[in-house]
């Protein structure tokens, strides 16, 4: 049964309003703060169940958090959400900062998130995978209006890096054993082939 209204998912929305901030970022495409509402209508639109729409929404929230209030927004989440939102939230975080809380590279953090995939859920998996769609879009929409020349403002290295990485989240999604929704993955390999298409 679709349902049309959902207090879990509005009042997501809601703390993602009240204690989202953007991440200093070398650069690139700005995921605040529309990230969120964006994450939220690809999963609905392709069925995810209201746990992982809810991750969707707050992940862009934890995940652009420092150390310290990374921990404290978990801790807030499970308490609002539910643990279910924050067992997912907890599969698609970036390890981008090391034990004592120093902030890793960019590259580091993104490899080690994809070796961690192989033990993630479907819910989790489809939760990163929309995240991606989201990126990609925005960035081929930065390509069109700014050049490649400004990817290096979302990632280290520009192109290349891109390049590297929509390739290995793909490929990491598709080998999966179970891995997100087909029409999720199709959705994100096709958005990557034009970003990539476009760099050239």
């Amino acid at each position: 049964m679709t349902i049309g209204y959902s207090d879990r998912i509005a009042h997501a929305l809601a703390f993602a309003a009240k204690h989202g901030h953007p991440r200093p970022m070398t650069g690139g495409t700005g995921t605040w703060p529309t990230a969120p509402a964006n994450v939220a209508v690809i999963l609905s639109r392709h069925g995810v169940e209201e746990p992982g729409i809810v991750a969707g929404i707050l992940r862009p929230v934890v995940n652009d958090a420092e150390a310290g209030r990374q921990r404290e927004l978990l801790t807030k989440v499970e308490g609002k959400f539910g643990v279910r939102v924050g067992q997912v939230l907890v599969q698609v975080l970036e390890p981008r900062f090391d034990g004592r809380g120093k902030p890793r590279g960019w590259e580091a953090a993104r490899m080690e998130l994809l070796a961690s995939l192989t033990n993630a859920e479907p819910c989790a998996l489809e939760v990163l995978a929309a995240q991606e769609i989201y990126a990609c879009g925005a960035l081929l929409t930065d390509v069109r209006r700014l050049g490649p020349e400004y990817l290096t403002s979302y990632a280290p290295g520009g192109a290349p890096t891109l390049r590297w990485w929509f390739g290995a989240i793909v490929d990491v999604l598709a080998r999966h054993p179970i891995g997100p929704r087909p029409p999720l993955l199709a959705e994100l390999r096709g958005l990557s082939e034009r970003l990539i298409d476009s760099l050239d």
